[in-house]
């Protein structure tokens, strides 16, 4: 990670009814992180609320 990005995480997922929209939410937020400022981290949590 460089010195200037900021880390952050991305969850998605989980046991609602909105896990799928959840998924497709996380792809369009890490797609429009710019990555010169930020370190995106994908955290996914399952249908059973496993991470």
């Amino acid at each position: 990670m460089a010195a200037n990005r900021l880390r952050i995480a991305v969850l998605f997922g989980g046991r609602s009814a909105e896990h799928d929209v959840s998924m497709l939410s996380a792809t369009n937020v890490m797609r429009a992180l710019a990555p010169a400022k930020y370190d995106a981290v994908p955290i996914f949590v399952s249908r059973e609320g496993k991470w």
